[in-house]
């Protein structure tokens, strides 16, 4: 018979003489004892793996320890937390940092801060088919509409969808959506304050009417109590205020219609420019009267100034001219100069007596956030929310504990050498259960007094067992406030809190638990405990990384010890197998020999034999 094995280059004529040897036999006794040192490196490379895997382990769980839990405990929004509470919530929801001060504050709000949002005041489809502004709006050709200095392109071609996409690129500072089901358009500023608004300064007549009448947009809308007023002088005074509109804004010709509403009483005033004047304009304006017979508009002219003044007549109602025709528009744009802007306002407020502004609702002074919600006062006390802050190192004890039990495990479990990683061959001999339990003993002590866990260990303890350099007076240490280490030695410096006697250090001094914790000096050894901890799992994750990498695979790491090792293993394996390959093959070929030599004394001796045969 002839056979062969993987990586063997002898031909293998084995058989032919008849000897009945088996071969594969022979050869795989031989090579079963000539393998065992490549079994052995083998198991020697799974035990730097699991190595390997055993710190990765580690390395997680201290980074995390350090980048979750001790981070945030040193925290002075942690270390020294407190609560607020507040006369009319109503007003202001409030929040306070680890850095405001116990005291009370007063809050007087005048005004909210808020942006600028305008919206259609009704449908705007007058069309079949919303395809292009076109068949929509019934608009036709090209123009454009100016929104705070930014250029928007307009055109009866496109969609209403389309608007909105080159409106919110614009860069303008606001957002617009159009609601299908309501059939309109809405704007909104993208902040709040002063600072903040919707100006179409600069837009020509065809989009001022297209914003204004197609749009429905109030482009001079929501005129409240306060009024608008002309940007500039109009050129009105005492002497022509009574001459016709011809004649006091030269070249100025035709009739158009100005629409002025509240929301509920609309009015439509014809204007003659041959025969009206600004002042019978003023009068029709102020004729307007709502269903009840009060007046809802207020107009005036300063002719000093050549100003012209519109206001709501009462507070918390709105004007608006949107609906005025192409040249009301234009009468209202260029002759009465009429701002086409709307701004947003600051927040106005007084914090304990001062007068503030803010161009937002929420903001923060001296630790203290407040979140204005109307107008109105309240009254605000910040203390130390002692619970809170017990409640936390409470926490951090636990996480501390679970996380040094673990270190001190690792260090402490002692290794069996006697147990190696299994064959092939022997997981075969086993069942699942019993080759789970030899991998869990042969993974177990791998870290066994490993120097860089047992230097943490050994720093953490000694970290809550120190005073705080730099720190006078009753409280400068951890079991100051209550924290103590277990007088049992077999539990390796387990953490204890008496709750009661950390709450009467915080009542005489708030600020205790973070002076000891969370003070970060310009001197290392004044450190406070956290940050002590961090330097420290910095330290040694720093050292796991030297020593095992910062992953548990062993592929691409080639720079930890582990990893180098790993390699080097590799390497040699590679190196002995090509090895015992060619020592199987000079086996065979041997063996090949024998049974060629063989097959020659068996034919020599039938030939022998027959020539002895045939003289007889």
């Amino acid at each position: 018979m002839t056979s062969s094995v993987s990586g063997s280059s002898s031909n293998r004529v084995y058989g032919l003489s008849g000897s009945g040897i088996d071969v594969d036999s022979m050869v795989e006794k031989l090579m079963t004892a000539a393998r065992q040192p490549y079994t052995k490196m083998t198991q020697k490379q799974t035990v730097v793996e699991w190595k390997k895997e055993a710190y990765n382990t580690m390395y997680t769980s201290i980074n995390s320890f350090r980048n979750d839990k001790v981070f945030n405990f040193g925290m002075k929004s942690t270390l020294a937390a407190k609560s607020v509470t507040s006369s009319n919530s109503s007003v202001a929801s409030v929040t306070a940092t680890g850095d405001a001060i116990n005291v009370n504050h007063t809050l007087k709000v005048s005004q909210l801060a808020s942006g600028v949002t305008q919206s259609s005041t009704e449908k705007i489809t007058t069309g079949t088919s919303k395809s292009t502004l076109a068949s929509q709006l019934g608009i036709s050709g090209s123009f454009n509409i100016n929104i705070n200095g930014k250029q928007i392109a307009v055109s009866s071609t496109q969609s209403i969808n389309d608007l909105v996409s080159n409106i919110n690129k614009s860069g303008a500072g606001v957002t617009a959506t159009y609601d299908t089901t309501q059939d309109r358009l809405y704007l909104y500023t993208n902040g709040t304050g002063s600072e903040t608004g919707i100006d179409y300064t600069g837009t020509g007549l065809a989009g001022l009417n297209f914003l204004n009448n197609n749009l429905k947009i109030g482009v001079f809308g929501n005129i409240d109590s306060t009024g608008i007023t002309s940007s500039a002088d109009t050129g009105i005074t005492d002497a022509n205020k009574a001459s016709s509109l011809q004649t006091a804004f030269a070249g100025l010709t035709g009739s158009f219609n100005l629409k002025i509403s509240d929301g509920t009483t609309t009015s439509t005033i014809a204007v003659d420019t041959s025969t009206d004047t600004m002042e019978s304009i003023l009068t029709k304006i102020n004729a307007i009267k709502d269903s009840s017979g009060n007046s809802i508009a207020d107009a005036t002219i300063d002719t000093t100034t050549g100003k012209f003044i519109l206001k709501a007549k009462t507070d918390g109602e709105n004007l608006s001219l949107t609906g005025s025709d192409y040249a009301g528009i234009s009468f209202l744009n260029n002759q009465l100069k009429l701002s086409v802007k709307q701004q947003g306002q600051d927040a106005e407020f007084k914090l304990d007596g001062t007068t503030m502004t803010q161009t937002t609702n929420k903001f923060t002074v001296s630790g203290v956030t407040y979140n204005l919600q109307s107008t109105g006062t309240s009254n605000i006390g910040i203390q130390t929310d002692t619970d809170k802050i017990v409640s936390s190192v409470k926490k951090f004890i636990e996480d501390y504990n679970t996380i040094l039990s673990s270190i001190n495990t690792k260090v402490s479990e002692k290794r069996d050498t006697d147990y190696m990683p299994l064959t092939d061959d022997q997981k075969e001999a086993m069942s699942d259960d019993d080759e789970k339990i030899w991998t869990e003993k042969v993974k177990t002590g791998l870290l066994h007094n490993d120097s860089t866990l047992e230097t943490l260990a050994n720093s953490m303890r000694s970290a809550f067992a120190s005073k705080v350099s730099g720190l006078t007076g009753k409280y400068t240490s951890a079991s100051s406030l209550g924290i103590s280490t277990s007088v049992d030695y077999t539990e390796n410096g387990k953490l204890y809190l008496d709750e009661d006697k950390l709450k009467a250090a915080l009542q005489e001094d708030p600020d205790v638990v973070y002076k000891i914790f969370g003070t970060d000096s310009a001197t290392d050894k004044n450190d406070g405990i956290a940050v002590k901890l961090s330097a420290m799992l910095k330290t040694a994750s720093d050292g796991i990384v030297k020593q095992a990498g910062i992953t548990a695979s062993t592929k691409s790491d080639i720079t930890s010890v582990l990893g180098k090792q790993y390699k080097e293993y590799t390497t040699q394996l590679t190196a002995l197998n090509t090895k015992l390959i060619k020592m199987e093959n000079q086996y065979y070929t041997k063996f090949n020999a024998m049974e060629e030599a063989l097959s020659k004394i068996s034919q020599q001796s039938s030939y022998v034999t027959s020539l002895l045969g045939t003289s007889s």
